[in-house]
């Protein structure tokens, strides 16, 4: 990237945009497929889902209604004996309930697993299957008779072999008993038609993306052909604009600023044809062109402190509006931890964040010292303390670091809030800056003496100008960035509320340690 923007021209800029562009749309286009894959899964777990509850639904009615039918008739018997009613019932269950793809049929088993009714594998009747596994061992007939026994009867899942296809196929039954008489009394259904609907969703799902795709491939041939015939014919406008400008600047001759496409070149040349007049005066009447371009240059400093001041009343007015955004973006993360909980993703915003916030603090409090009486007040330092550490225990971790903090309990100053604050966020703020990675940031706050000692130590590299660290502007690493007001901020606070700072930085151990005046 660095190689890209040297040796700036409008080439470069052209070619960083078609990239940067490039990489945005990719990143469009990812979301796309990554939402579109998402809402199939979902699809898929909803059919799958859908379809077993309504299978296990149809199953539960049937096998209750069975249920009725035989409770009805147990109720209603006045001359049948108890083995005859019971010969009966099943007969009349294997005629009615006898579905030839053995789907909601009903079987009768009695507590001791013995087969009394099923109308599709007749040759188990009579037969004790109590044991009889599946092949994944599972015990079906011990399991459907257990879940029958709860209070609103229960389903099992297992596999058994289907009659159309004669083949193993994942099963699902219901089964409720009927206490008088000792039986079980099941229902179930098969659950491989739902890969039936699943391999049709996946179909569905495949359509889409290959609609999606000639849809993309079509949009960015066209935006590709109109922005490089866009291109060409802007390049043309502008080597033509610059050909008259270098024309001009070699010969001496003025630029006709109507033949100037761009409003940009037309400045550049009304300067250009302003200094070509300059310089053909100057050359017939030297003297008196020195005295007009000296009334030039002092416009031009009154209108260079008019741009240094709309630059200052610019930052205060920026700085102001920075708050409401930066209040919603920090409260809203909060609102979503409550919620769904912390990922790395969004605790990266959330450092970043409040990386911001201190920053706006920090030129907040630059803009308003001056202007704003700043009184001392009693303060729990060892609270104030710990608070400011959870904020900025986020912006740690998301740096591989961490605090080991040992704070004395209900110390109290006398001392500026928002001066307590600056010192302490600058002084996380800075050793998280500059600290080693995967290493500890030690914090302490205890009484010693008659003073309050904060002590704040990371490891770092070594400083080589300790003395020089709170001067404005002044930074011992610049490849880590940063304005350098923050130790600035420090020093002036320290020396407005007499605090003794002191730095030291040994073998890249650096510690800074602040004793404040006890309450």
């Amino acid at each position: 990237m660095t190689k890209l923007l040297e040796n700036k021209s409008i080439n470069k800029v052209n070619l960083f945009t078609g990239l940067f562009s490039g990489f945005l749309l990719l990143i469009f286009i990812l979301i796309i497929f990554y939402n579109s894959y998402l809402q199939y899964q979902y699809d898929i777990k909803q059919i799958e889902t859908d379809y077993i509850i309504s299978q296990k639904k149809f199953v539960e009615q049937e096998t209750k209604r069975v249920l009725q039918y035989i409770k009805y008739r147990y109720e209603h018997n006045n001359d049948l004996s108890k083995e005859d009613l019971q010969k009966e019932i099943v007969e009349v269950i294997e005629e009615t309930r006898n579905v030839a793809d053995g789907t909601g049929y009903v079987f009768i088993y009695t507590f001791d697993g013995i087969n009394i009714a099923d109308p599709i594998l007749k040759k188990n009747a009579g037969k004790n299957l109590i044991n009889f596994t599946d092949k994944n061992g599972k015990r079906v007939i011990y399991e459907l008779i257990q879940a029958s026994k709860e209070k609103n009867g229960g389903f099992v899942k297992y596999v058994w072999n289907k009659p159309t296809t004669n083949t193993l196929s994942p099963k699902i039954s219901y089964a409720i008993s009927f206490e008088p008489w000792q039986w079980m009394i099941g229902s179930g259904v098969y659950l491989d038609n739902v890969e039936l609907k699943l391999n049709q969703k996946k179909q569905e799902y495949f359509s889409r993306v290959g609609y999606y795709i000639i849809q993309i491939i079509v949009i960015i041939t066209i935006l590709y052909t109109l922005g490089i015939l866009i291109y060409r014919y802007l390049m043309i406008i502008i080597q033509h604009d610059i050909q008259q400008i270098k024309n001009a600047s070699e010969n001496l001759t003025l630029i006709d600023k109507n033949e100037v496409a761009f409003k940009e070149f037309k400045v550049v040349a009304c300067h250009l044809n302003d200094m070509t007049t300059s310089l053909t005066d100057l050359n017939k009447n030297l003297e008196q062109k020195v005295k007009i371009r000296t009334k030039e240059l002092q416009d031009a400093k009154e209108y260079a402190m008019n741009l240094v001041e709309n630059q200052d009343r610019f930052i205060k007015d920026a700085i102001h509006e920075i708050n409401t955004p930066l209040g919603i973006i920090i409260a809203n993360v909060d609102l979503f931890i409550m919620k769904y909980g912390k990922n790395r993703y969004l605790s990266k915003i959330e450092a970043g964040s409040k990386i911001i916030h201190n920053i706006y603090n920090d030129l907040e409090y630059m803009i308003k010292k001056d202007r704003i009486e700043y009184k001392p007040k009693k303060i729990n330092f060892s609270s104030f303390l710990m608070e400011r550490c959870d904020f900025f225990d986020e912006i740690a971790q998301g740096n591989g670091l961490c605090f080991e903090i040992s704070i004395e309990q209900n110390i109290m100053i006398y001392f500026n809030e928002t001066h307590l604050q600056r010192l302490i966020d600058n002084s996380i703020s800075n050793a998280i800056k500059y600290s080693l990675p995967d290493k500890k940031i030690k914090i302490v706050l205890h009484k010693r003496d008659n003073n309050v000692e904060l002590i704040i130590s990371n490891y770092s590299k070594t400083i080589k100008n300790p003395e020089k660290l709170f001067g404005r502007y002044y930074r011992e690493n610049d490849v880590r960035g940063g304005f350098g007001i923050g130790l600035n901020i420090i020093k002036e606070i320290c020396d407005k509320n007499d605090v003794d700072v002191e730095v030291k930085s040994k073998q890249q151990l650096t510690t800074f340690r602040y004793n404040f005046k006890i309450l």
